[in-house]
């Protein structure tokens, strides 16, 4: 009594064989109608990031979020010199790890998609909450010495 191995139509190749063109046939309905709900790929529009995120968004608090939006803006603007300052000094000074981290960084707060963030962001509380953005105040003079 050997282990003979049978070849053809043993009684077992028909479950496997059934059960392998059924979850081909599976994955294959599934990835279609993948596509035809959410379209191609990115070439349809997407919606807001913001949207989701708002849903559970408290309307009493929307003075304050767009108030942030806005201070976090004004950082970022005055905040990119120094950063750039920094990065010529770590490259002037040899020190490539600094000066690659500062580039990243000053590249990810350049970024359209982090002013799109903020932007979608601040229209979609406006458009919910029927606000407009706070005006922004003036940093105070840094004060001279003589």
């Amino acid at each position: 009594m050997g282990s003979a191995r049978v070849e053809g139509n043993h009684p077992m190749h028909i479950p496997v064989r059934a059960a392998t063109t059924a979850v081909i046939t599976l994955v294959v309905a599934v990835l279609l109608t993948f596509v035809a709900v959410w379209g191609a790929g990115p070439a349809t529009a997407a919606p807001l990031p913001s949207a989701k995120a708002l849903t559970h968004f408290n309307c009493a608090r929307a003075p304050q979020v767009l108030t942030r939006i806005e201070r976090l803006e004004a950082r970022i603007g005055a905040g990119l010199p120094k950063l750039s300052a920094a990065e010529a000094k770590a490259r002037a000074a040899g020190h490539t790890k600094r000066e690659h981290r500062l580039e990243r960084r000053i590249r990810r707060l350049q970024s359209t998609r982090m002013h799109d963030r903020l932007v979608n962001t601040s229209r979609a509380i406006e458009n919910k909450c029927h606000v407009s953005a706070p005006a922004l105040k003036a940093p105070p003079a840094p004060a001279t010495t003589s």
